[in-house]
């Protein structure tokens, strides 16, 4: 009767511990949405200092590289001077922060200058290029009158439809539009700030960077005792090598993939070389779905000039996507995540569904760390009860004989 009793209250508390997730799991989902705006609400006040954290761990490398530079030099010229390092760290600190302004006026002065012309282009060229556009539709479908009869039809629909929009929709609420560019410039105006504020913070936390890591292994081992507190340590310093080596790889990637583009264009005198190609390039970090992404809003630019020259670079696109995914970026990256293709293409739809464009930055090494860890927590269970963790033991596998733990594959 103990060991009936003993079974029935462990069933009991399994229920209840059941019931209890269940309930905060449904919770959770109830109150999702006041969850995410309170979220929301957090990640704006400390926006600042998120954007100080992110340009801290992107310079981290520079800074340490720097720094040892500095210190070495200056060791070998004062052997004597104990200040050395000190003055190490706040050159390299100083060094970080001009060359993190230079990228950013860099950046300002490539794209606003091209944006505003670009733009100027567009809007001067737009009636003709529609007529351009109309006319070469004419020509390929000449050989095919009714063809060219319900293509031209319809294409002539939709720019009424778009003019009698344009009469009746976007003159009447221009105040309404400039009330939310006005809004959009007040909030350009926040990011300059939580940039600038970001700025200060990434210079602290580049000289703290060392002790705030003692700190947390201090704590972690207080916390979690040594073998536990060795794994924290470890899994942690996993993460960040993982996120620095892709974080860091597929934004070389991405400047190199930029560069290739520009130069192209260049050679072949397509139209609005550096717009498109910084638009190809900062896409780019974007894994996958990234080039596609680039390339619509500019194939759409170039329609206007000439459908040929869309054309073209459509399939400029794919080739250097093809380059890109096989050559430039395993080269840079290497076997960074250690991802299959599948799993690589599943966290960007998941993460990217979930969290918008951080999210599909973030997705490749942030599943290849749940990855790692759900192999390592099975393989660790699959230990206690004396199973093999290697998966080849598990190919064709019909059943595992209970008694003997003999592997039996299918006939």
């Amino acid at each position: 009767m103990k060991d009936k009793n003993e079974i029935y209250f462990k069933w009991g508390i399994t229920a209840v511990a059941v019931i209890v997730i269940a309930l905060v799991i449904s919770l959770i989902f109830s109150k999702l949405g006041i969850i995410a705006s309170a979220l929301k609400t957090v990640v704006s006040t400390v926006s600042s200092v998120l954007y100080g954290v992110v340009m801290a761990f992107l310079m981290a490398p520079v800074y340490d590289r720097i720094s040892a530079w500095v210190e070495e030099i200056l060791s070998s010229f004062f052997p004597k001077w104990k200040k050395s390092g000190k003055w190490a760290k706040f050159i390299a600190t100083l060094a970080c922060l001009i060359i993190l302004i230079f990228v950013i006026f860099a950046l300002i002065m490539m794209i606003i200058p091209e944006l505003v012309n670009s733009i100027t282009n567009v809007i001067g060229y737009a009636p003709d290029g529609m007529s351009n556009l109309e006319n070469w539709l004419k020509d390929i479908l000449n050989k095919n009158p009714d063809l060219e009869k319900l293509v031209i039809g319809n294409y002539q629909d939709i720019s009424e439809r778009i003019s009698d929009i344009a009469t009746t929709t976007v003159l009447p609420n221009v105040n309404t539009y400039i009330k939310n560019l006005s809004s959009g410039v007040m909030n350009a105006l926040g990011v300059v700030v939580n940039i600038i504020i970001g700025m200060m913070v990434m210079m602290y936390l580049l000289n703290m960077k060392t002790t705030l890591s003692s700190q947390a292994k201090k704590i972690v081992y207080s916390l979690a005792g040594v073998k536990i507190g060795n794994e924290i340590v470890t899994e942690a310093r996993y993460i960040k090598n993982m996120f620095e080596k892709f974080i860091v790889g597929k934004i070389i990637d991405s400047i190199i993939i930029g560069i290739i583009n520009y130069f192209f264009m260049v050679i072949i005198h397509m139209p609005y070389a550096l717009l498109i190609s910084v638009v190809v390039g900062v896409t780019n970090v974007i894994p996958f779905f990234g080039p596609f992404i680039g390339a619509i809003p500019s194939i759409v630019l170039l329609l206007l000039v000439s459908p040929v020259t869309a054309l073209q670079f459509a399939v400029w696109i794919l080739v250097l996507q093809q380059v890109d995914g096989n050559i430039i970026g395993p080269k840079i990256l290497g076997q960074t995540t250690g991802l299959p293709s599948f799993w690589v293409l599943f966290s960007i739809l998941l993460f990217g569904g979930l969290f918008g464009i951080v999210g599909m930055i973030i997705a490749v090494p942030t599943w290849a760390i749940i990855y790692r860890s759900i192999s390592r927590l099975s393989e660790h269970f699959l230990k206690k009860k004396g199973l093999e963790p290697d998966s080849k033991h598990y190919m064709d596998l019909d059943y595992i004989d209970e008694e003997s733990k003999k592997y039996i594959k299918l006939e």
